[in-house]
């Protein structure tokens, strides 16, 4: 009669020290992925702070004090509508590219490109280039906190209400009518 075999150990002892590599690279693999993960999150947050836009824009022109005066700012309900409110994207692609294409900054700011003594004569091209996104998405960032299907259109004046209706009918976005609202609208000539 043979006797019953023992049940088979999940794990064995190898022989093979190298083998013990694999689990214990798994489990430094999965700490620096949370520790990346988490790192990257945090930069990402900070990276959409008024205090890290200020760091390059304050003394440098003159849109944070103008933002500081606008209804974006300062209003009667008391709710602050950040930088990045208005200029990054919630979706993650589109915030993504946007975080991209703003690492440009960094060279201008290093090559001074862009200085407190010839703002003003850049100011159209600069707001030309942030009018020219918010029109190709449909001034995305507004509609984020604005949005036109709670709107009470019977509270409004005639005048903006006529204006609202153009949305729809001709096809026109927020920034179409709204330049100049949280920065100064520079003059086109």
């Amino acid at each position: 009669m043979n006797a019953p075999k023992k049940p088979g150990r999940l794990w064995r002892p190898t022989k093979s020290k190298w083998l013990l590599g694999i689990p214990i690279g798994g489990f430094l693999a999965v700490i620096v992925g949370v520790i990346g993960v988490t790192a990257f999150h945090g930069v990402m947050d900070y990276t959409n702070t008024n205090e890290f836009c200020y760091g390059c824009h304050i003394g440098r022109d003159t849109i944070v004090e103008e933002y500081h005066e606008s209804v974006h700012f300062k209003n009667r309900s008391g709710v602050i509508a950040t930088c990045a409110d208005c200029h990054v994207p919630k979706p993650f692609v589109d915030k993504m590219i946007v975080k991209v294409k703003a690492t440009a900054d960094i060279y201008y700011q290093l090559m001074e490109t862009v200085t407190l003594e010839n703002f003003e004569q850049e100011r159209l091209r600069l707001a030309q280039h942030v009018w020219d996104d918010m029109s190709a998405n449909d001034s995305r960032e507004c509609r984020s906190c604005h949005i036109p299907e709670n709107w009470d259109t019977d509270a409004q004046p005639i005048r903006v209400r006529t204006n609202h209706k153009q949305i729809e009918t001709e096809g026109k976005t927020c920034i179409d009518c709204h330049q100049g609202v949280a920065h100064k609208r520079p003059v086109i000539e």
